[in-house]
């Protein structure tokens, strides 16, 4: 297979039957359900570039494992060469709107996982790349989605997992035999999980020596037994689909499904365990992922912070004032803002480096820059959008009430902005503002800009970590001839 289409990626959710619960109750089938139409086709975003003649050469590419063309997600990534075109890819992917596809977390994983076996299997003499290798041909013949299950609960943040009162609060080994481990405790603020195909879960923090039953990585279905999902419904519009035609544009096509995953005594066969007990290599996954995600992150972000530019353009058009000084300024500051975190992203992935496993891993300094510099001004662009569109964006009588016939009358004389123009073209841009700034698509977006991948704060600590500072304080001293 190597490339699915999107019907085969909704097939294949459809013959898994993961355990979900969302609002208090259980659900019998994700697919089908409602709140999760907006993931899967988000995903299934990724599917249909990849079937694009206008993305295929970007999407896909051959593999040497498997000696079929995959998708360029399922790829474990050799050289700058690819890592260019992905990043290429991950900024052209904003023009189906979709602001997160989620399948940079299927790259992500495999890559870490190729990466630091290796690394482990030359210290102790251990198999976990012959495993890891059969997984990833598996997920590249299959083009399979895979989702994270990284984040734990944590508890109380003054212990260490060793230390909490409850031991589950960090996932951890309860029991284990020739065929393989039982593992117990949660996972959190994973996006997507019930609607991919298969988890990839790691340690969220490295692990000490007296903490080797913590330190389990692993591949798993994500209905194998124990395992449950429970889910905080999307941002998605209140108003059904059939009686919205202009409100929620975004949001009624794209969004995530927030998830707690529960690990409840779940046995994990040996053959998709990539660490058990070397502690040490824990801080290491997690370096090596945080310079795959947050590459990654810079370039989704590039291609919202597009969309936010043409909207900011569309809405000051219709009402006028689009030469106006300070709308060039806003403009101007927005396209500054989105070429210097594409940048980033360019520099994450000419600046990488060529692991001993044979994956080219993204510097993981630009890519932190990068995503900490483009969360911290999504406030800007939104008080630019804000200001620049005025407060109709938040005081707009809803679509129901300018197509009520009683109502829609006066609606459509007063909100008419630039002569030549339609009522209904100004409603729509001032919709899609709305969705984008103050939606509770929107506050979800702003959480995930600020918090996903890493607190901002995590990653400030890792880039300052980075950083050569004896470097220039010698530059310093030299300077002043010390």
């Amino acid at each position: 297979m190597g490339v699915r289409t999107r019907r085969e990626y909704i097939e294949s959710l459809k013959n898994q039957k993961p355990i979900v619960y969302m609002n208090g109750k259980k659900v019998e089938d994700v697919v089908e359900n409602e709140f999760f139409k907006v993931g899967i086709n988000s995903i299934a975003i990724t599917y249909d570039t990849a079937n694009d003649p206008n993305y295929k050469s970007l999407s896909t590419l051959r593999s040497p494992l498997i000696n079929e063309d995959i998708s360029i997600w399922t790829n474990i990534q050799v050289n700058r060469e690819q890592a260019l075109t992905k990043t290429k890819l991950m900024r052209v992917l904003g023009e189906t709107l979709c602001p997160c596809h989620y399948r940079c977390l299927t790259s992500d994983c495999i890559n870490t996982a190729w990466a630091v076996t290796y690394e482990i299997d030359n210290k102790h003499n251990t198999e976990y790349h012959k495993r890891v290798i059969e997984i990833v041909k598996n997920v590249q013949r299959f083009d399979l989605v895979i989702g994270g299950a990284i984040v734990d609960p944590k508890g109380d943040r003054r212990f260490s997992p060793a230390e909490q009162e409850d031991p589950d609060m960090y996932l951890h080994i309860v029991d284990r035999d020739d065929e393989g481990v039982i593992v117990r405790g949660a996972k959190s603020h994973s996006t997507a999980a019930p609607y991919t195909n298969m988890l990839c879960v790691f340690p969220s923090r490295p692990m000490k020596k007296n903490e080797r039953d913590y330190a389990i990585a692993f591949f798993t279905p994500v209905d194998a037994d124990g395992i449950k999902f429970i889910c905080k419904s999307p941002p998605i519009p209140e108003v059904r689909e059939e009686e919205r035609d202009m409100e929620n544009p975004i949001s009624s096509r794209f969004g995530h499904v927030e998830t707690t995953i529960i690990f409840d005594d779940v046995f994990i066969p040996w053959d998709y365990i990539f660490l058990c007990g070397e502690y040490e290599f824990t801080g290491r996954i997690l370096q090596i992922f945080n310079s795959f995600h947050t590459w990654h992150k810079c370039g989704c972000r590039c291609a919202n912070m597009e969309l936010n530019i043409g909207s900011l353009a569309l809405t000051t058009y219709y009402s006028g004032i689009e030469n106006a000084p300070h709308i060039k300024e806003y403009i101007t500051n927005m396209i500054i803002d989105a070429e210097i975190t594409y940048a980033c992203a360019l520099a994450a992935a000419i600046e990488g480096n060529k692991h001993e496993s044979g994956v080219y891993i993204p510097n993981r300094m630009y890519g932190n820059v990068g995503k900490i510099f483009s969360a911290e001004k999504l406030g800007e662009e939104r008080f630019f959008l804000q200001e620049a569109s005025g407060g109709i964006v938040i005081t707009m009588p809803s679509e129901r009430d300018y197509k009520n016939p009683e109502t829609g009358k006066f609606l459509k004389k007063y909100v008419k902005g630039r002569v030549g123009t339609l009522a209904d073209e100004r409603v729509r841009v001032i919709k899609l503002v709305e969705d984008l700034i103050a939606s509770k698509w929107a506050g979800w977006y702003w959480g995930m800009c600020i918090s996903g991948g890493g607190t901002i704060q995590t990653l400030k600590e890792r880039v300052f970590a980075d950083f050569n500072i004896e470097k220039v304080k010698n530059r310093a001293r030299k300077a002043v001839k010390l």
